[in-house]
């Protein structure tokens, strides 16, 4: 038996040594595939690799913006930073007819925003539009949705209004969201009188020119956007691509657009206790009030 295959061995010595980087290549191809249909038979890693493909496709231009349902899976691993009360500065505006009273943010997250403002020259200020956003504004708005739509849509039922009503604000009862961690903020730049400058939108007006890379806005807008997203990155806040004016930092956002499935730190500071009732997840540090409003 060895005789035959040494004489055979002889035979097709000259081919087989001609075919060897063939046969490397299949070999290496073969090892490939098996390697690929043990890594997919797992819905754990089938779902980390739809994660990083969808992300990966939005890091190229191929999609504009990152869908909720891959937002909704960044895991998040709450690090207990407290909420405190935002302290005046005096390159920081802030717009009182859309804030909270008490107007509260993640102690990281207000160290960074004085970070950005003590660079701004003099006559340029940081506007703060919305900060943390509690659950019972969250709720308060969410009805007063509802009851626009369900009013202009007679015909469907609360059902379906809700649906619809979850692309105009945030569900109170969801998770995706930014302001209910403290970790998003609604910011833009303006003069000392509190005027925005030209962003070819007023803050929370929703058109085509909305994006943060619209087409549709002139190069002085886009000048003026590209200044703020850049400020904001310095300090290691993700502009929302859908409003220029919304950055986050540590929520699930922030995490989905830096393409960590697991890296949120900042869960909702909030839970729902029942009836309406919601308490604190996380430390509350007061400076200003001594308890919630």
């Amino acid at each position: 038996m060895l005789e035959e295959v040494l004489k055979w061995f002889e035979a097709h010595k000259a081919a087989l040594i001609a075919n060897i980087p063939n046969f490397i290549i299949g070999a290496v191809v073969l090892i490939i595939l098996i390697w690929l249909i043990w890594y997919f038979k797992s819905k754990r890693r089938r779902r980390h690799f739809r994660f990083h493909w969808h992300h990966f496709t939005y890091a190229i231009g191929l999609r504009k913006i990152m869908s909720r349902r891959y937002v909704g899976k960044v895991h998040v691993h709450e690090n207990f930073d407290p909420l405190v009360d935002f302290l005046p500065h005096r390159h920081i505006i802030f717009n009182e007819e859309t804030l909270e009273d008490p107007n509260l943010i993640r102690k990281q997250v207000l160290f960074k925003l004085y970070r950005i403002a003590d660079k701004l020259p003099e006559g340029v200020n940081l506007k703060i539009y919305k900060t943390f956003r509690s659950r019972i504004k969250m709720s308060e708005s969410f009805e007063s949705v509802i009851a626009q739509i369900t009013a202009e849509n007679p015909e469907i039922g609360r059902h379906e209004a809700m649906k619809l009503a979850k692309f105009k604000t945030d569900d109170p009862k969801g998770s995706m969201g930014g302001h209910e961690t403290g970790g998003a903020v609604d910011v833009a730049l303006c003069n000392d009188k509190g005027e925005d400058f030209n962003y070819g939108t007023r803050f929370h007006e929703y058109n085509d020119s909305t994006f943060t890379y619209s087409s549709h806005i002139t190069k002085e807008q886009r000048r003026n956007r590209k200044k703020l997203v850049k400020l904001m990155k310095k300090e290691g806040f993700i502009n929302f691509p859908g409003e220029w004016w919304h950055f986050s930092y540590g929520d699930r956002m922030w995490a989905a657009y830096k393409g960590k499935r697991n890296g949120g730190i900042y869960g909702s500071a909030e839970i729902d206790t029942g009836q309406g009732q919601y308490g604190f997840t996380i430390p509350v540090t007061r400076t200003k009030f001594e308890k919630r409003k």
